[in-house]
């Protein structure tokens, strides 16, 4: 009998792997797709950055313009489905863009805060020893600080504008998503077939990415599911304080604050923003519920 070499033996490991990753894949979308809140929720979340990214195009007018002649028209009016405002500005107009304004900061500070996350919670589960202790350190200060709290104070120094706003998210969310990932490696990197990669002479490197990564994606991308409603959140907050985007860029915190103010005269103008943030974070929080779900442990026993 022929004896393997050390080359097919890699390759059979790394077909190996690949197999057991599509396989998990496959079965946990249909876990997935099998809760028909967090498919209703996914199809929603598409259409919502389909709607973001057109903006542009479909909004019927240009988010700032001002009509005088205009203003507070009622939902229904000839050319203003959902109204105007004090401004005489388009209130679908501004929506829409408060959606692409919203969606772009939250989606931009989930990334941000995701590489940050990778970088610690990979590098202290990995190494492990002093390197652990450090960056838990640092991580556990930042997570005894309000990051709310930490963001108002960012923005405050950094001033208004929308890489401000998405750094102080960021800066503030970031902790969670470390200490999990760490969680993960340190409970990845102990599985036998990590064992024989490195056994096979496997470099560092290649045992994080091709190995340990993987497997550590799926909670990796819960928490990221469930971070960008907080980050919308954190965004419209902001904006209520008077902290968020700069004007004239709408978002939903203004819209709110505006439409509060006209609460008796015009109720639409708060009414409509409401329920748009309603079902977004709805929508996001059922995505999250569902991929929760397809990657719990406890559904057949696998990660």
């Amino acid at each position: 009998m022929t004896a393997l070499s050390t080359t097919d033996i890699v390759l059979s490991s790394d077909t190996a792997t690949r197999t057991r990753i599509v396989s998990e894949g496959r079965r946990r979308w249909l876990r997935f797709s099998a809760n028909k809140f967090a498919f209703l929720g996914a199809i929603f979340c598409v259409l919502l950055v389909l709607a973001a990214v057109l903006a542009p195009w479909i909004a019927p007018y240009p988010y700032d313009k001002v009509d005088y002649s205009n203003i507070f028209a009622p939902p229904g009016t000839a050319g203003h489905l959902l109204g105007t405002d004090n401004l005489g500005r388009d209130v679908l107009s501004r929506l829409l863009f408060s959606l692409r304004t919203a969606l772009m900061i939250a989606f931009a500070a989930e990334l941000a805060a995701l590489v940050l996350a990778l970088a610690i919670g990979l590098a202290a589960g990995y190494l492990g020893g002093r390197v652990d202790q450090l960056l838990m350190a640092g991580t556990d200060i930042m997570f005894a600080f309000p990051s709310y709290l930490f963001a108002v104070i960012l923005v405050t120094v950094l001033g208004r504008s929308d890489g401000a706003v998405i750094i102080a998210i960021a800066v503030g969310s970031w902790v969670n998503q470390a200490r999990l990932i760490r969680a993960q490696v340190i409970k990845m990197k102990v599985q036998e077939y990590v064992e024989a990669g490195r056994a096979m002479g496997a470099s560092s490197p290649t045992l994080v990415l091709r190995y340990i990564l993987p497997g550590a994606w799926g909670p990796m991308l819960v928490a990221t599911s469930f971070g960008i409603p907080a980050a919308i959140m954190a965004e419209s907050g902001l904006a209520l304080l008077g902290l968020g985007v700069a004007p004239p860029t709408p978002s939903w915190g203004t819209m709110i604050i505006e439409g509060y103010g006209q609460l008796f005269n015009a109720p639409y103008l708060i009414l409509a923003p409401l329920i748009l943030f309603a079902l977004t974070m709805l929508a996001f929080t059922w995505v999250g519920d569902g991929l929760r779900d397809a990657f719990d442990v406890n559904n057949d026993g696998h990660a």
